[in-house]
Parts: structure tokens; C-alpha cells; sequence
């Protein structure tokens, strides 16, 4: 079940992947994606709150829909967007041709 207005995740949390806002669409986005293994690693934020999802794709739909934008979510880890902390367990990072060739 995802946690709303929360100020971290702690490491026992079983919400592992978070969602950072301090305003409205694609700009008020701060960060979002994995908070690390449970039991392991957690989340805090400067930010007055924290959204946190069971799954990622729990995670996905809420992305799309706040920031507005279809599949912002999939381009945002395929292009190593710097709001995105990854790992993602859906989408792969997908490297431009002039990358490849460095």
C-alpha cells in the first residue's frame, strides 16, 4: 500500500520506491525511483515529504500521471535522467548511437 506525506523511508519500510515533489508537473519533480534493499538503506530528503510505492509499477503510474507526461517514467530511466535513482527492474538504460561509438 503506498504511504503518502511521509519525511523518510526507514530501512524496515517495505515501500522501496519513493517519490520527491516540491511543486506541480515535470518541474516541481525532485527525485524518484529505488530506495535500496530492505533492511539495508533508506530515504531522507530536505523535502517537507516523501511518496512511497510497494512496486515499481505502483511507482510508474503515479510518475506519469503527476508529472503529465505519457511514459516519462520509462524515457526518464532509459535516458539516465538525473531525477530517476535506479535500479529499475523494468526499463534498461538505453545508450545513444554517439555513446556507443565513444
Amino acid at each position: 500500500m503506498a504511504e503518502f506525506s511521509i519525511n523518510e523511508i526507514t530501512k524496515d519500510n517495505p515501500n522501496r520506491w519513493f517519490f520527491v515533489m516540491n511543486g506541480e508537473g515535470e518541474s516541481g519533480l525532485v527525485l524518484f525511483g529505488y530506495a535500496g534493499d530492505l533492511g539495508i538503506t533508506e530515504v531522507v530528503t530536505g523535502q517537507p515529504t516523501i511518496s512511497a510505492f510497494l512496486t515499481e509499477d505502483e511507482l510508474e503510474s503515479f510518475v506519469n500521471e503527476d508529472v503529465g507526461i505519457a511514459d516519462y517514467y520509462k524515457n526518464a530511466v532509459e535516458s539516465e535522467n538525473s531525477k530517476f535513482q535506479g535500479p529499475s527492474g523494468k526499463y534498461d538504460v538505453v545508450l545513444n548511437e554517439e555513446e556507443d561509438e565513444e
